[in-house]
Protein backbone atom coordinates (compact mmCIF):
# COMPACT_ATOMS: atom_id res chain seq x y z
CA UNK A 1 0.00 0.00 0.00
CA UNK A 2 1.43 3.35 -0.90
CA UNK A 3 2.35 5.60 2.23
CA UNK A 4 0.43 9.30 2.06
CA UNK A 5 3.41 11.81 2.81
CA UNK A 6 3.50 14.39 5.48
CA UNK A 7 3.02 17.06 3.24
CA UNK A 8 0.19 15.16 1.65
CA UNK A 9 -1.16 14.20 5.35
CA UNK A 10 -1.14 18.32 6.15
CA UNK A 11 -2.89 19.21 2.93
CA UNK A 12 -5.76 16.88 3.63
CA UNK A 13 -6.33 17.52 6.82
CA UNK A 14 -6.34 21.22 5.81
CA UNK A 15 -8.78 20.52 3.49
CA UNK A 16 -11.24 18.64 5.94
CA UNK A 17 -10.78 21.40 8.42
CA UNK A 18 -11.87 23.79 5.87
CA UNK A 19 -14.80 21.73 4.79
CA UNK A 20 -15.48 20.94 8.78
CA UNK A 21 -15.58 25.18 9.36
CA UNK A 22 -17.61 25.49 6.13
CA UNK A 23 -19.95 23.56 6.92
CA UNK A 24 -20.49 24.98 10.46
CA UNK A 25 -20.77 27.95 9.34
CA UNK A 26 -23.45 27.07 6.59
CA UNK A 27 -25.03 25.33 9.41
CA UNK A 28 -24.65 28.23 12.07
CA UNK A 29 -26.04 30.69 9.20
CA UNK A 30 -29.39 27.94 8.70
CA UNK A 31 -29.87 27.99 12.01
CA UNK A 32 -29.28 31.80 12.73
CA UNK A 33 -31.87 32.50 9.60
CA UNK A 34 -35.51 33.50 10.78
CA UNK A 35 -37.98 30.61 11.01
CA UNK A 36 -40.30 32.35 8.71
CA UNK A 37 -37.61 34.12 6.48
CA UNK A 38 -39.02 33.84 2.49
CA UNK A 39 -42.15 32.65 3.38
CA UNK A 40 -45.89 33.28 3.59
CA UNK A 41 -48.78 33.07 6.08
CA UNK A 42 -52.17 32.35 5.14
CA UNK A 43 -55.00 33.79 7.07
CA UNK A 44 -58.17 32.48 7.24
CA UNK A 45 -61.12 34.51 8.17
CA UNK A 46 -64.28 32.85 8.75
CA UNK A 47 -66.00 36.13 7.63
CA UNK A 48 -66.87 38.22 4.30
CA UNK A 49 -64.48 40.63 2.88
CA UNK A 50 -65.25 44.27 4.96
CA UNK A 51 -66.60 42.56 7.80
CA UNK A 52 -64.82 43.91 11.25
CA UNK A 53 -62.71 40.52 11.80
CA UNK A 54 -61.56 41.00 8.09
CA UNK A 55 -60.66 44.59 8.84
CA UNK A 56 -58.66 43.83 12.08
CA UNK A 57 -56.13 41.32 10.39
CA UNK A 58 -55.77 43.19 7.24
CA UNK A 59 -54.80 46.31 9.47
CA UNK A 60 -52.17 44.34 11.80
CA UNK A 61 -51.50 42.25 9.25
CA UNK A 62 -48.73 44.79 7.20
CA UNK A 63 -47.53 45.39 10.84
CA UNK A 64 -46.82 41.87 11.26
CA UNK A 65 -45.11 41.46 8.03
CA UNK A 66 -42.62 44.51 9.28
CA UNK A 67 -41.75 43.38 12.81
CA UNK A 68 -41.79 39.59 12.41
CA UNK A 69 -38.31 38.16 12.41
CA UNK A 70 -38.13 36.79 8.66
CA UNK A 71 -40.81 39.82 7.32
CA UNK A 72 -43.04 36.94 6.19
CA UNK A 73 -45.91 37.75 3.75
CA UNK A 74 -49.65 37.52 4.53
CA UNK A 75 -52.14 36.69 2.58
CA UNK A 76 -56.12 36.28 3.56
CA UNK A 77 -58.95 33.68 2.13
CA UNK A 78 -62.01 34.84 3.83
CA UNK A 79 -64.86 32.19 4.18
CA UNK A 80 -67.97 33.72 4.76
CA UNK A 81 -71.67 31.95 5.83
CA UNK A 82 -73.26 29.64 7.95
CA UNK A 83 -72.71 31.35 10.70
CA UNK A 84 -68.68 31.18 10.22
CA UNK A 85 -69.09 28.03 10.92
CA UNK A 86 -67.24 26.59 7.08
CA UNK A 87 -64.30 28.78 7.36
CA UNK A 88 -63.91 27.62 11.51
CA UNK A 89 -63.98 23.79 10.21
CA UNK A 90 -61.88 24.49 6.94
CA UNK A 91 -59.13 25.67 9.34
CA UNK A 92 -59.72 22.63 12.08
CA UNK A 93 -59.53 20.48 8.49
CA UNK A 94 -55.99 21.32 7.75
CA UNK A 95 -54.09 19.72 9.98
CA UNK A 96 -50.33 21.58 9.34
CA UNK A 97 -47.71 21.56 11.41
CA UNK A 98 -45.29 24.35 9.67
CA UNK A 99 -47.25 27.88 10.89
CA UNK A 100 -47.87 28.90 7.94
CA UNK A 101 -51.53 28.53 8.61
CA UNK A 102 -53.61 30.71 10.87
CA UNK A 103 -56.96 31.72 11.81
CA UNK A 104 -58.91 34.43 13.01
CA UNK A 105 -62.15 34.01 15.06
CA UNK A 106 -64.29 36.21 16.90
CA UNK A 107 -67.02 35.89 19.70
CA UNK A 108 -69.14 34.61 16.72
CA UNK A 109 -67.10 31.79 16.67
CA UNK A 110 -67.42 30.73 20.47
CA UNK A 111 -71.13 30.78 20.89
CA UNK A 112 -72.01 27.95 19.10
CA UNK A 113 -69.41 25.63 21.00
CA UNK A 114 -70.75 26.78 24.14
CA UNK A 115 -74.42 26.55 23.07
CA UNK A 116 -73.79 22.87 21.91
CA UNK A 117 -73.91 23.22 17.88
CA UNK A 118 -73.37 20.01 16.64
CA UNK A 119 -72.37 21.63 13.69
CA UNK A 120 -69.21 23.89 15.20
CA UNK A 121 -67.03 20.75 15.21
CA UNK A 122 -64.00 22.49 16.36
CA UNK A 123 -61.52 22.01 18.83
CA UNK A 124 -60.32 25.22 20.64
CA UNK A 125 -57.87 22.63 22.43
CA UNK A 126 -55.91 21.56 19.48
CA UNK A 127 -54.95 25.39 18.92
CA UNK A 128 -52.40 28.03 20.28
CA UNK A 129 -53.62 31.55 20.68
CA UNK A 130 -50.93 33.52 19.13
CA UNK A 131 -52.52 37.45 19.71
CA UNK A 132 -55.12 38.38 21.51
CA UNK A 133 -57.46 41.88 21.44
CA UNK A 134 -60.33 42.33 23.76
CA UNK A 135 -63.10 44.78 23.42
CA UNK A 136 -65.58 46.13 25.54
CA UNK A 137 -69.37 47.09 25.80
CA UNK A 138 -71.18 49.67 27.61
CA UNK A 139 -74.73 49.29 28.50
CA UNK A 140 -76.47 53.39 28.34
CA UNK A 141 -80.19 54.48 28.95
CA UNK A 142 -82.34 57.19 27.28
CA UNK A 143 -83.04 60.51 30.24
CA UNK A 144 -86.77 59.33 29.39
CA UNK A 145 -86.07 56.11 31.41
CA UNK A 146 -86.11 57.39 34.42
CA UNK A 147 -82.62 56.28 35.04
CA UNK A 148 -79.91 58.41 36.37
CA UNK A 149 -77.49 56.03 37.72
CA UNK A 150 -77.14 52.62 37.58
CA UNK A 151 -78.71 51.52 40.81
CA UNK A 152 -81.70 53.44 39.84
CA UNK A 153 -82.16 50.06 37.22
CA UNK A 154 -83.75 48.16 39.87
CA UNK A 155 -86.71 50.24 40.06
CA UNK A 156 -87.07 51.36 36.24
CA UNK A 157 -90.29 50.49 34.54
CA UNK A 158 -91.09 49.10 30.79
CA UNK A 159 -87.31 49.06 29.37
CA UNK A 160 -87.17 48.48 25.91
CA UNK A 161 -83.71 47.01 24.39
CA UNK A 162 -83.44 46.44 20.85
CA UNK A 163 -81.22 43.29 19.93
CA UNK A 164 -80.02 41.66 16.31
CA UNK A 165 -79.87 37.47 18.08
CA UNK A 166 -80.07 36.27 21.35
CA UNK A 167 -77.35 33.78 20.89
CA UNK A 168 -75.09 36.36 19.49
CA UNK A 169 -73.72 39.12 21.76
CA UNK A 170 -76.93 40.54 22.42
CA UNK A 171 -76.77 37.19 25.02
CA UNK A 172 -74.32 38.86 27.26
CA UNK A 173 -76.84 42.12 27.98
CA UNK A 174 -79.74 39.76 28.26
CA UNK A 175 -78.33 38.01 30.69
CA UNK A 176 -77.17 41.07 32.36
CA UNK A 177 -80.97 42.05 32.69
CA UNK A 178 -82.16 38.83 33.66
CA UNK A 179 -79.12 38.96 36.51
CA UNK A 180 -80.40 42.44 37.55
CA UNK A 181 -83.68 41.22 37.58
CA UNK A 182 -84.96 44.31 35.53
CA UNK A 183 -87.85 45.07 33.99
CA UNK A 184 -87.20 44.92 30.65
CA UNK A 185 -88.34 43.26 27.08
CA UNK A 186 -85.77 42.75 23.74
CA UNK A 187 -86.51 43.38 20.25
CA UNK A 188 -84.54 41.75 18.64
CA UNK A 189 -83.65 41.19 14.64
CA UNK A 190 -81.75 43.94 13.69
CA UNK A 191 -79.45 43.88 11.12
CA UNK A 192 -76.90 45.16 13.44
CA UNK A 193 -75.50 47.53 16.26
CA UNK A 194 -75.96 50.28 14.64
CA UNK A 195 -79.38 50.25 13.87
CA UNK A 196 -80.32 48.97 17.01
CA UNK A 197 -78.42 52.57 18.29
CA UNK A 198 -80.65 54.19 15.49
CA UNK A 199 -83.49 52.77 16.76
CA UNK A 200 -82.79 54.28 20.47
CA UNK A 201 -82.05 57.60 18.83
CA UNK A 202 -85.55 57.81 17.84
CA UNK A 203 -86.94 57.02 21.07
CA UNK A 204 -88.05 53.01 19.82
CA UNK A 205 -86.05 51.47 22.89
CA UNK A 206 -84.56 53.18 25.59
CA UNK A 207 -81.43 51.10 26.96
CA UNK A 208 -79.02 49.66 24.78
CA UNK A 209 -75.07 48.97 24.15
CA UNK A 210 -72.51 49.19 22.07
CA UNK A 211 -69.11 47.82 22.01
CA UNK A 212 -66.38 50.05 23.07
CA UNK A 213 -65.42 51.28 19.51
CA UNK A 214 -68.53 52.03 18.83
CA UNK A 215 -69.16 53.20 21.90
CA UNK A 216 -66.83 56.45 21.64
CA UNK A 217 -67.61 57.10 17.92
CA UNK A 218 -71.21 57.33 17.92
CA UNK A 219 -72.77 57.26 21.60
CA UNK A 220 -69.88 60.02 23.29
CA UNK A 221 -71.64 62.65 21.27
CA UNK A 222 -75.20 61.23 22.44
CA UNK A 223 -74.11 61.45 26.23
CA UNK A 224 -72.67 65.46 25.39
CA UNK A 225 -75.66 66.26 24.07
CA UNK A 226 -77.84 65.22 27.05
CA UNK A 227 -79.86 62.15 24.74
CA UNK A 228 -78.15 59.21 26.22
CA UNK A 229 -76.81 58.38 30.38
CA UNK A 230 -73.93 55.86 30.33
CA UNK A 231 -74.36 53.49 33.10
CA UNK A 232 -72.09 49.90 33.05
CA UNK A 233 -70.00 47.81 31.05
CA UNK A 234 -69.58 44.14 31.01
CA UNK A 235 -65.98 44.80 32.16
CA UNK A 236 -62.73 42.77 31.39
CA UNK A 237 -60.72 40.29 32.93
CA UNK A 238 -57.96 40.87 34.79
CA UNK A 239 -54.59 37.97 35.27
CA UNK A 240 -56.26 35.63 37.02
CA UNK A 241 -59.52 35.54 35.28
CA UNK A 242 -61.35 37.79 37.57
CA UNK A 243 -64.17 40.29 36.10
CA UNK A 244 -62.64 43.96 36.74
CA UNK A 245 -63.38 47.29 35.47
CA UNK A 246 -62.78 47.83 31.89
CA UNK A 247 -59.72 50.55 31.23
CA UNK A 248 -61.40 52.03 28.08
CA UNK A 249 -64.00 53.50 30.49
CA UNK A 250 -63.09 52.86 33.73
CA UNK A 251 -65.56 55.46 35.52
CA UNK A 252 -68.30 53.25 34.85
CA UNK A 253 -69.52 50.05 37.26
CA UNK A 254 -69.37 46.41 35.95
CA UNK A 255 -72.46 44.61 35.68
CA UNK A 256 -71.60 42.33 39.13
CA UNK A 257 -70.73 46.16 40.96
CA UNK A 258 -74.14 46.95 40.23
CA UNK A 259 -76.00 44.27 41.19
CA UNK A 260 -73.76 44.13 44.49
CA UNK A 261 -75.59 47.90 45.07
CA UNK A 262 -78.59 46.79 44.19
CA UNK A 263 -78.80 43.96 46.16
CA UNK A 264 -76.30 44.24 48.67
CA UNK A 265 -74.51 40.87 47.76
CA UNK A 266 -72.77 39.17 45.27
CA UNK A 267 -74.27 38.07 42.67
CA UNK A 268 -75.12 34.40 42.40
CA UNK A 269 -77.47 32.28 40.59
CA UNK A 270 -77.45 30.47 37.49
CA UNK A 271 -77.53 33.69 35.35
CA UNK A 272 -74.70 34.91 37.21
CA UNK A 273 -73.51 31.39 36.12
CA UNK A 274 -73.74 32.00 32.67
CA UNK A 275 -72.64 35.59 32.66
CA UNK A 276 -69.32 34.55 33.85
CA UNK A 277 -68.89 32.20 31.13
CA UNK A 278 -70.27 33.89 28.45
CA UNK A 279 -68.86 37.55 28.85
CA UNK A 280 -65.01 36.48 28.80
CA UNK A 281 -65.70 35.02 25.24
CA UNK A 282 -67.84 37.53 24.25
CA UNK A 283 -65.91 40.40 24.69
CA UNK A 284 -62.27 39.91 26.66
CA UNK A 285 -60.89 37.48 24.37
CA UNK A 286 -63.29 38.21 21.62
CA UNK A 287 -60.81 38.50 18.37
CA UNK A 288 -57.54 35.98 18.41
CA UNK A 289 -55.92 34.89 16.02
CA UNK A 290 -54.80 30.91 16.21
CA UNK A 291 -52.07 28.24 15.10
CA UNK A 292 -52.27 24.63 15.18
CA UNK A 293 -50.79 23.60 18.92
CA UNK A 294 -47.96 21.31 16.77
CA UNK A 295 -46.51 24.31 15.18
CA UNK A 296 -43.43 24.81 15.62
CA UNK A 297 -41.66 26.89 18.45
CA UNK A 298 -39.99 28.75 16.37
CA UNK A 299 -43.02 29.84 14.54
CA UNK A 300 -44.55 30.74 18.17
CA UNK A 301 -41.82 32.78 18.95
CA UNK A 302 -41.79 35.15 16.45
CA UNK A 303 -45.22 35.99 16.48
CA UNK A 304 -44.66 36.49 20.61
CA UNK A 305 -41.67 38.72 20.19
CA UNK A 306 -43.73 40.78 17.32
CA UNK A 307 -46.49 41.44 19.55
CA UNK A 308 -44.01 43.27 21.93
CA UNK A 309 -42.51 44.93 19.18
CA UNK A 310 -46.06 46.33 18.14
CA UNK A 311 -46.75 47.56 21.39
CA UNK A 312 -43.62 50.03 21.30
CA UNK A 313 -44.53 51.20 17.02
CA UNK A 314 -45.78 54.28 17.65
CA UNK A 315 -47.15 54.51 14.46
CA UNK A 316 -49.17 51.22 14.62
CA UNK A 317 -50.54 52.80 18.45
CA UNK A 318 -51.65 55.37 16.64
CA UNK A 319 -53.02 54.35 13.25
CA UNK A 320 -54.54 51.05 14.68
CA UNK A 321 -56.36 52.54 17.89
CA UNK A 322 -59.64 52.60 16.45
CA UNK A 323 -59.79 49.41 15.12
CA UNK A 324 -58.09 47.61 18.47
CA UNK A 325 -60.94 49.83 20.09
CA UNK A 326 -57.95 51.21 22.52
CA UNK A 327 -57.04 48.01 24.13
CA UNK A 328 -53.52 46.70 23.87
CA UNK A 329 -52.72 43.71 21.19
CA UNK A 330 -51.73 41.22 23.68
CA UNK A 331 -50.09 37.68 23.59
CA UNK A 332 -51.42 34.63 23.32
CA UNK A 333 -49.37 32.37 25.45
CA UNK A 334 -49.76 35.09 28.29
CA UNK A 335 -53.62 34.37 28.21
CA UNK A 336 -53.69 30.47 26.91
CA UNK A 337 -55.32 29.63 30.36
CA UNK A 338 -57.59 31.92 30.36
CA UNK A 339 -58.86 31.58 26.67
CA UNK A 340 -59.27 27.89 27.10
CA UNK A 341 -61.03 28.17 30.69
CA UNK A 342 -63.75 30.62 28.42
CA UNK A 343 -64.82 27.73 26.12
CA UNK A 344 -65.11 25.88 29.23
CA UNK A 345 -68.95 24.86 29.73
CA UNK A 346 -70.55 22.51 32.69
CA UNK A 347 -73.61 20.39 31.05
CA UNK A 348 -75.92 22.21 33.45
CA UNK A 349 -75.43 25.54 32.45
CA UNK A 350 -75.56 24.66 28.96
CA UNK A 351 -78.68 23.16 28.89
CA UNK A 352 -79.90 26.08 30.97
CA UNK A 353 -78.54 28.91 27.96
CA UNK A 354 -80.38 26.27 26.17
CA UNK A 355 -83.43 26.30 27.39
CA UNK A 356 -83.69 30.11 28.51
CA UNK A 357 -82.92 31.16 24.59
CA UNK A 358 -85.27 28.59 23.35
CA UNK A 359 -88.67 29.22 26.12
CA UNK A 360 -87.90 33.05 25.91
CA UNK A 361 -86.66 33.78 22.88
CA UNK A 362 -88.06 30.54 20.68
CA UNK A 363 -84.78 30.33 19.07
CA UNK A 364 -84.01 26.32 18.27
CA UNK A 365 -80.60 24.90 18.34
CA UNK A 366 -79.38 21.92 16.99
Amino acid sequence: MKKIGFKARRSMCSLLAGCGLALALAAQALAAAPYYEGKTIQVIVPFPVAGGSDVWIRTIAPYLEKHMAGSPKFTVRNIGGGRAIPGMMEFARKVTSDGLLVLVSSATNYFPVLLGDKAAKYDFGQWKPLLVNPVGGVVYVSPGSGVKRAEDLAKAKDLIYGGISAIGLDMIPLISFELLELDARGGLGFKGRGDARIAFERGETNIDYQTTPAYNAAVVPLIKEGKAIPLMTFGQLDDNGNIVRDPAVPDLPTVPEVYEKIKGKKPSGKFWDTYKIFMPSAFAVQKILWVHRDAPAEALRAFYAASDRLGKDKEFVTKTSKILGGYPLMRGDRLEKTILQAFQIDAQTQRFVREWVGKKYHVKLD
